[in-house]
């Protein structure tokens, strides 16, 4: 919420309000950057002007050395990056690398609290923008430098990782984790290229209503690289699939966390669904693999991969759907 920041208590008001204002680099217009000094060197590609997934551009002076993730997705790049030490602050949903829970957290995942992230002086702001809408107005109008992603295919995460490169400084750093990740989901896709079954499949987010994703994800796509069809093939309004929709459709694999397979089992006539029916419900090794845009998607794709047709992988312990 856009609220101003807390006073200091046991102060006079005025004492208060100039160390607020020195603290943030801020005057009655709102935030602006903190002046560099001056015989500071700036390094070689700087200052740089990005374009957002939003359209917006974002001037930054030199690689940002404190910077606020408003995303799991976008905590796991930089961390990916090198740039873990960087990130001062992130969610209470940033779980991944271990080290993100010991960040100060600025929120929810879609409920960030503005004075905590003003608080933590950041040079740069990482969003994402389906999910972070009301802060990213607030943000821009506070002049606090705001980069917005929004990835919905693959490839769209694998630009994403080379946009948060560049507005890190860690240009090749991203270019190498980007090239490694479609690597890997090009050698996946290679490996069921030729297979003639492909099971039908569809990912799960909630029960009551059925959450699913849109034919133009990053999940789908994933579903199609690891030798998958995925049954949701037309946009759903508002992502949500009809219970007599599945039934009709038979997914044979449902995708979904280990806590949801139980209550997808009880749904009316969910019991003649192929997948419930032979109980082929996956999960990948951490939950988020699968539904965060970030560099885990490949081992995402390997894993089910290796769930849909175990007969490529001679080592797999799995065992075959058809």
């Amino acid at each position: 919420m856009n609220r101003a920041v807390t006073r200091a208590t046991g102060l006079p008001l005025f004492a208060c309000a100039a160390a607020i204002s020195l603290a943030l680099g801020c005057n009655d217009v709102g935030l602006k950057p903190m002046p560099s000094p001056k015989n500071a060197t700036t390094p070689a590609g700087w200052p740089r002007t990005l374009t957002d997934d939003t359209g917006a551009q974002i001037s930054l002076g030199a690689p940002p050395k404190r910077i606020v993730s408003l995303a799991p997705s976008n905590t796991e790049i930089l961390f990916a990056l090198g740039a873990g030490d960087r990130v001062v602050a992130d969610t209470e949903s940033c779980d991944y690398p271990a080290e993100a829970r010991n960040r100060t957290h600025v929120g929810g995942l879609s409920a960030g609290d503005m004075e905590r992230i003003q608080v933590a002086l950041p040079d740069l702001v990482v969003a994402v923008g389906s999910i972070n809408q009301k802060l990213i107005r607030a943000l821009r109008s506070a002049h606090i430098p705001t980069l917005v992603v929004q990835p919905h295919t693959t490839n769209e995460v694998l630009a994403s990782i080379r946009l948060i490169g560049r507005a890190s400084g860690t240009d090749a750093r991203a270019e190498q984790v980007a090239a490694e990740t479609k690597a890997r989901i090009d050698l996946v896709r290679a490996k069921t290229s030729k297979t003639t079954f492909r099971p039908r499949a569809l990912i799960v987010y909630g029960a009551k209503p059925i959450y699913t994703s849109p034919p133009d994800s990053f999940i789908h796509d994933l579903i199609g690289v690891a030798g998958g069809t995925d049954i949701v093939q037309t946009p759903l309004p508002q992502n949500i699939i009809s219970s007599a929709v599945v039934v009709e459709r038979a997914p044979e694999v449902i995708l979904c966390s280990q806590s949801l397979s139980g209550q997808l089992k009880s749904l009316p006539g969910w019991a003649a669904v192929p997948a419930v029916k032979n109980n082929r419900f996956f999960s990948t090794h951490g939950d988020a693999e699968l539904t965060r845009p970030g560099p885990r998607i490949a081992a995402a794709a390997e894993q089910l991969s290796e769930y849909f047709h175990p007969e490529l992988y001679p080592s797999s312990a799995g065992h075959g759907l058809h």
